[in-house]
């Protein structure tokens, strides 16, 4: 049902697309992006020893959002925000507003760290993600994924919830 792929250039332009919609912006993207600034800051990720790896998922075969994951220690002041150095922390949304409200994002998030991410991360046992407080849609979509909540923290200034996977090695 789901599937993931690699971000490419191709998705480029669905990906400014679904970055200026207007539910992603009021969470991911607070700022309107244009394809060249899509372009410069996601051409770096493409490269296979970047430190995010980007994802598209697809339902179906049709993508519908976006994902991606990276070794907390990797970005230090974000490890500092959240206190935890060990790790990997994963962002998503959905970018099709077709796709909200049918259980995807639970799905999309259970079914990417189970599967993709311990393919990157083999040795890491706990994902993280984090949530503004206001944002009750993607907590609730965490929770039924199967995080639970951590701590309380302080994200680029915005009151959130952090919240931690556990997987088996």
């Amino acid at each position: 049902m789901i599937d993931f792929r690699s971000l490419t250039e191709a998705d480029f332009p669905i990906l400014c697309k679904w970055l200026n919609n207007p539910h992603v912006r009021a969470h991911y993207q607070k700022t309107p992006i244009t394809i060249e600034e899509v372009r410069r800051k996601y051409s770096e990720r493409l490269n296979p020893d970047h430190p995010t790896h980007c994802h598209i998922a697809c339902y179906n075969g049709e993508p519908f959002g976006k994902l991606q994951c990276y070794l907390v220690r990797d970005y230090p002041d974000f490890a500092s925000a959240i206190g935890e150095h060990d790790g990997v922390a994963v962002d998503l949304f959905i970018g099709d507003e077709q796709f909200i409200g049918r259980g995807l994002g639970k799905a999309m998030l259970r079914s990417y760290v189970l599967n993709v991410v311990p393919s990157l991360f083999s040795q890491e046992c706990r994902c993280f993600i984090c949530h503004a407080k206001e944002n009750k849609i993607a907590i609730r979509a965490s929770l039924s994924a199967g995080f639970l909540p951590y701590r309380d923290v302080i994200e680029g200034g915005v009151e959130s919830l952090l919240l931690s996977f556990d997987r088996a090695i």
